[in-house]
């Protein structure tokens, strides 16, 4: 009985080894396994981190002085109407903003649509004629930039829209725009240029920078916002003037994001039909969707239009997320076949970037796996 009891007992103590041992060197193969994965993980993520970082030191610079030796800094902001089915856009706003350090003064200097003629190069000479003083910097703000800046700052894009382009709903037309312009980028100012300088607005500050075009280093620009603290305008607004050249009789109108379809409603609402569909002061933001995305759809496969449209941030115009950042997916993967490769790497380490900041995490790892992509062929290649 007892040698039986024995036999079954070393049968049943093999039994338990194999099964520690199947464990053992089933637990070892997969902790080998993830090991190797976990440190294919880091390789991939140190290569997509290195190209990033890279650009983000390339673009990212904080150094940079943009005012004279009189402490003064002046950036002519230009607005360029180019829309879907337009080969080329228009002056539609003309502003001269003065940053004076030593004075604590900023003096924003509208100049009417239509005073200043010819190309952009003479309008800007013009402008300069006009306003009496040079530009140090220019910044260029187009139809499809405009809405982008305005949807980062979370305002409502197409009343606003309207509300900046409305000059039909007034009886002095123009100069009154220009100067809702101003009371406008007044209003900003205030509400957006923070009461100090601080490292968490620098990627918001950077996303609005990329935006727009300008002959402003990044460094420059976040000079110009730490002076701009530093006059603590959003407690003493006062510091802020406005001022129209050529001088017209016009009033301040307050934009209140609030209260801007009651504002649009009791000056365009009688006249509204009456204004041209290429004006989208009168129209719904539907009507303004659906031809926008007709003329995307029937574009489509038109590599021309495509480089156009990418250039020109066509994509901002859209107002659905999902169809916006779709069709900005589908248009930057056309106009990377139109680039070189470094240009593609810039391009596509800047929209991770951009993604990231804004917590769109799902296209920020489309792109980061589209440059591992890149990264390896080119490994594979050398």
């Amino acid at each position: 009985m007892k040698r039986v009891f024995r036999i079954c007992w070393r049968v049943v103590f093999f039994l338990f080894s194999l099964i520690v041992l199947a464990f053992f060197v089933y637990g070892y193969t997969w902790y080998q396994e993830s090991r190797e994965v976990r440190e294919e993980h880091a390789r991939q993520q140190a290569a997509i981190d290195a190209v990033l970082t890279d650009r983000q030191k390339k673009d990212f610079q904080l150094d940079g002085d943009p005012f004279g030796e009189d402490g003064v800094a002046r950036v002519l902001l230009i607005g360029l109407d180019s829309r879907a089915g337009q080969e080329f856009g228009h002056c539609d706003a003309i502003q001269m903003i003065e940053i004076d350090t030593a004075k604590e003064a900023v003096t924003i200097t509208a100049v009417p649509r239509g005073t200043a003629l010819g190309g952009l190069a003479y309008g800007i000479e013009n402008i300069e004629r006009i306003v009496g003083s040079k530009a140090d910097y220019i910044v260029t703000v187009g139809f499809s930039e405009t809405l982008g800046v305005l949807r980062t700052a979370e305002l409502p894009t197409t009343e606003t829209l309207q509300w900046l382009r409305n000059r039909q709903g007034y009886a002095i037309g123009e100069p009154q725009r220009a100067r809702n312009h101003s009371t406008f980028l007044k209003q900003m100012l205030i509400k957006f240029v923070p009461e100090s300088s601080s490292a968490i607005d620098k990627p918001f500050h950077y996303i609005l920078y990329k935006i727009v075009s300008t002959d402003l280093t990044f460094g420059e620009a976040e000079a110009l916002v730490t002076a701009l603290s530093e006059m603590d305008i959003k407690n003493h607004p006062e510091k802020i003037h406005l001022a129209m050249r050529p001088a017209y009789a016009v009033q301040d109108i307050v934009y209140d994001p609030d209260t801007i379809s009651d504002h649009l409603s009791s000056t365009l609402g009688k006249i509204s039909q009456w204004l041209p569909k290429v004006d989208y002061s009168g129209q719904t933001e539907d009507d303004i969707q659906e031809k926008l995305l007709a003329t995307i759809h029937e574009k489509e496969g038109d590599e021309e239009f495509l480089k156009w449209a990418f250039e020109n941030d066509l994509w901002l115009q859209i107002e659905d997320d999902t169809v916006r950042e779709q069709t900005r997916w589908d248009m930057m993967n056309t106009f990377f076949t139109l680039i070189s490769k470094e240009e593609k790497q810039d391009l596509l380490a800047d929209y991770i970037l951009e993604m990231e900041q804004l917590g769109k995490s799902e296209w920020a790892e489309k792109g980061k796996e589209l440059l591992l992509t890149w990264i390896e062929d080119e490994t594979m290649s050398q």
